[in-house]
This record gives C-alpha cells, structure tokens and sequence, in this order.
C-alpha cells in the first residue's frame, strides 16, 4: 500500500498543481493573487502536523482514499508554485505571442504552446517527490494515522515489529529494508532523469 497510493496521490497532486499554477501563471492580475495566497496558506502550515491532526480526527473507514487526499491537498503547492513561474516566463516568449496573434484560442495556447514545454520540468519534479511522499506515507502509518491493518503498509509494519523486534528482527528488517531500497531507488532515478534532461536542454 506504501507504493500503491503513491500513483493516484502523485496523479491528483500534479493534476491540482499543474492546473492552478497554470491558471495563476497565464491569467495573471487578481486570479494569481488568489492562487498564490492559498499556496502561500498551505504552504505556511507544518504539514506533517497538520495531516496527522486531520487523520486522527477523521473516520477510520477508507483510509487508503483519505490519505491520497490529505497528502495530496498540502503537496500541491510546491508543483504549482514552479508552473506557476515558469508559465508566467513562457507567456510572454515569441512563440506565444505568435501564437496568439495568429488566433489561437486560449485553450490552444495552452495545451500546444506553453504545456508541452512543461514536461520535463514536470516529469523531473514529479520523479524527485516521490520518495519523499513514500516516506511520508510510512512515516504516517507507523504513527498510526495511516492505513490500518489488514490493508498492508511498510509504516504499519515497522511499527508492529517493535514488540517482536528482540524475538526475530526479521520481522522489523523486512519492510524497513524494502521502504529503504525502494526510497534509494527513486532517489537515484530522479537524479538521473534531472541529469539527462538538464543535458538535452544544454545539448
């Protein structure tokens, strides 16, 4: 469960980001006012209190959704707040430009001019967040807040190995060696995808 929620929560924390920096870096005026007030809001809390606070007080029921939401609502800020400067960059470029006095609609301008000049910068953040978002959700689950057994979650585990810690330490080295490998493996995957697209943008 540790790796399986990371796909939707990932997805919605891009899909939020994306769409609300982009809106504030394309509109400009009072729209990016608004946005960046409420990423500034979010951004201002201590998250990791925060989710812990609203997951303790939140039914038991469906709580795989519930911490895709969560984790989810106070990731978004931080991708929305790089889309929202570079859009605000890309705007303004000649092919832009171009593009809108040529016509095109807003939507076009959009999604075949400034978007597709997003992606790797996405691809490259989104990569990078996602060890930190694994550890996030084990951190959560071994403090309780998180799934609950008998959905599985490397976090619970850990946590239900300390009492048998000093019986078989297999017990506690298993999950935690597997949330170390896969946090490693994500890592160093981030960084190479950062170094070859830092290279075919020099190139």
């Amino acid at each position: 469960m540790t790796v399986a929620t990371e796909l939707p929560q990932q997805s919605l924390r891009v899909l939020l980001g994306v769409a609300l920096g982009m809106v504030a870096g394309f509109y400009g005026g009072w729209v990016d006012q608004v946005v960046s007030r409420v990423m500034d809001f979010l951004m201002a809390f201590p998250a990791l209190i925060f989710m812990i606070a609203i997951l303790s007080s939140l039914p038991a029921g469906n709580k795989p959704v519930l911490l895709i939401v969560v984790i989810s609502v106070f990731g978004w800020p931080y991708l929305a707040r790089v889309v929202r400067g570079q859009t605000l960059t890309l705007v303004n470029r000649d092919f832009v430009e171009a593009a809108r006095a040529s016509g095109a609609s807003t939507r076009a301008l959009v999604f075949k001019e400034i978007l597709p000049n997003l992606r790797s910068s996405l691809i490259v953040m989104t990569t990078l967040a996602v060890p930190g978002y694994i550890g996030t959700e084990a951190g959560l689950s071994f403090l309780g807040v998180g799934v609950s057994p008998p959905t599985p979650s490397w976090g619970q585990m850990i946590s239900s190995s300390v009492s048998w810690y000093a019986v078989d330490p297999m017990y506690f080295a298993v999950p935690g060696l597997l949330l170390f490998l896969t946090v490693l493996s994500l890592t160093v995957l981030g960084d190479r995808i950062r170094a070859a697209t830092d290279a075919g943008e020099a190139s």
